[in-house]
């Protein structure tokens, strides 16, 4: 009888062998699989694959504008309630270049938000003007915050996603 035992042992040994290795490829298919999910997911659905970034700029904490972080230019905000004595208004200028932004110039006294230099996707530190209250952040399009988008400023380009949150929200 301990011929048999030792007969089962090792047809046993082999059979939980191949087990074992169907369990790990079952287990790197759905390893596979999330990492591909989660890579996909955080795309933009552009044809390049890569995320889509915008360009937030909030003055007196509302969302003033989107622009494309490959929309290279300069773009001039103003706000009428940062008075600068004389009648002039807190004025600032944004330039996007090459994926990367940064302040080109202001009115304000300190101009720490000009030396702040260039921030890229990715950059954890806005570019902020407190004297004359504008935020300026980089966000991926998965990561816009819809309810404090006004139709009005929404880039073409993001009129259907824009579209879709409105349907939600007046869906419940």
């Amino acid at each position: 009888m301990t011929a048999k035992n030792t007969e089962t042992t090792e047809t046993q040994k082999k059979h939980n062998w191949k087990y074992d290795l169907i369990l790990l490829a079952v287990l790197a298919v759905i390893v596979i699989g999330i990492f591909l999910y989660l890579t996909l997911r955080n795309s933009s659905g552009n044809e390049s694959g890569a995320a889509a970034y915008y360009v937030q700029v909030e003055v007196n904490n509302r969302v003033e504008q989107l622009i494309s972080i490959d929309a290279d230019g300069d773009y001039t905000f103003e706000n009428i309630y940062a008075d600068r004595g004389s009648g002039e208004h807190g004025e600032n200028v944004l330039h996007i270049e090459n994926g990367g932004v940064s302040m080109q110039s202001a009115n304000c006294p300190d101009q720490v938000c000009v030396y702040q230099g260039v921030i890229e996707p990715g950059t954890i530190i806005p570019i902020v003007c407190m004297p004359n209250v504008v935020y300026v952040s980089i966000v991926a399009e998965s990561d816009i915050d819809w309810s404090r988008i006004r139709e009005e400023i929404v880039p073409e380009e993001l009129m259907d996603s824009y579209s879709a949150y409105q349907e939600s929200v007046s869906a419940g």
